[in-house]
């Protein structure tokens, strides 16, 4: 695998997981409930939302179907523009706001950019 498609992947993982987390958001469903789904924790439930991990197809084809969300689309690259408006959407769907989940999100944004930048090149 070259170092493009590793960042394509990389941003793909990022993707993955902020569709399943605006929709879980949407729908007010916590990450325990998915992860009973999932026969996991929220810990990895969280871990997939944030990108920290790479879960296998199984779990997100489970997620997705838990969440009413196109298992297909979640691997169709999204533009920019529509997948920071999604972060932005998670940002004021977010009831557990601090000061840390802030700069956590101001992070992602800058990464995502970043990501994108560089695939351009």
């Amino acid at each position: 695998m070259d170092e493009d498609e590793k960042k394509y992947l990389g941003l793909l993982n990022i993707q993955i997981g902020c569709i399943l987390k605006v929709n879980r958001l949407r729908k007010d469903i916590s990450q325990h409930y998915l992860a009973a789904a999932i026969d996991s924790t929220s810990t990895t439930v969280g871990r997939i939302e944030r990108a920290e991990v790479v879960s296998g197809w199984d779990k997100i084809y489970i997620l997705s179907q838990e969440l009413n969300i196109d298992f297909n689309k979640l691997f169709l690259p999204l533009p920019q523009n529509e997948l920071l408006l999604i972060v932005d959407e998670i940002f004021k769907l977010d009831q557990k706001l601090n000061n840390e989940k802030k700069e956590y999100y101001r992070k992602l944004k800058a990464t995502i950019k970043s990501k994108y930048d560089s695939l351009k090149k």
